[in-house]
């Protein structure tokens, strides 16, 4: 899980249960606002954030992570302590048991490799590795000053599956800001992944699903569309190729959204 800040903690104990759900409630009015009808409408409402800028603090604190002065990272700040996200972790590591000691991942959405550098540290005794990265084109292009022999980067989805195994795709924190979600999903199934890992997602409660405008975290800036799942609908549309293998609780900060994960299994 993410780190906690040690003040953070004490100022948690300190006040009392019900002003920190209202606190919690407050803070979640301030990062999710709206029920757009369309994707067009949500986009229109938000502000937008500069490409250039985000990618800058994630390049700096990725390499701070390659330069051994930091652990990992994730939106463009740099952490010096442990943050193993463990169900993700377990996950993976079940995985490579699966296909005789070795791990290919294809992370879609991964930034400069956030993932893969929090977890690097559990994951070496693991050979062979390939950690594949589907990025917008300025992430690619970056990319390259950390590329090795376990972490690539690559334009397309199609193009980070074009040599075999295909082992897993991972989706994490990136489905719900997608136009359509779907259509990414429809192709991932079409290649044929062993292994469907979807993280840090967002669904509805109630199982309505909506549009919404997120305000991300302050290092990002800006604020953009994003969509609250409806759980059973999300299911239903793997149900015919993949059976899930295990869920959890992804994110628990935000009191009327539901962060899930999930590790899906392609049936036979």
């Amino acid at each position: 899980m993410p780190e906690r800040h040690p003040l953070r903690s004490i100022v948690s104990a300190l006040i009392p249960q019900r002003a920190r759900r209202r606190i919690r409630h407050f803070r979640l009015r301030r990062v999710f606002s709206g029920d757009y009808g369309t994707w067009a409408a949500a986009r229109a409402a938000s502000r937008g954030y500069d490409d250039q800028a985000v990618l800058q603090k994630v390049v700096a604190a990725t390499r701070e992570v390659a330069a051994g002065r930091a652990l990992w990272e994730r939106d463009g700040v740099a952490f010096q302590n442990p943050g193993f996200n463990e169900p993700l972790l377990a996950a993976l590591k079940e995985i490579a048991v699966s296909a005789g000691d070795r791990l290919d991942v294809v992370d879609f959405g991964g930034a400069l490799g956030s993932t893969w550098w929090q977890h690097r540290p559990a994951l070496r005794g693991i050979s062979p590795l390939r950690w594949r990265v589907v990025e917008q084109p300025h992430f690619v292009q970056a990319g390259a000053e950390f590329a090795d022999g376990v972490i690539s980067f690559h334009a397309t989805l199609r193009e980070a599956a074009a040599s075999e195994p295909r082992t897993a795709v991972l989706f994490s924190g990136v489905l719900q800001y997608l136009e359509d979600p779907a259509a990414l999903l429809e192709e991932a199934m079409g290649l044929g992944f062993h292994h469907l890992l979807v993280d840090r997602t967002s669904f509805a409660p109630d199982g309505t699903e909506r549009i919404v405008v997120q305000q991300p975290p302050a290092p990002l800036g800006g604020a953009y569309p994003c969509r609250l799942f409806d759980r059973e609908r999300w299911l239903a549309l793997l149900a015919p190729r993949y059976a899930v293998r295990a869920e959890w609780v992804a994110l628990d900060d935000y009191p009327g959204v539901d962060f899930r994960g999930f590790h899906l299994t392609r049936k036979s």
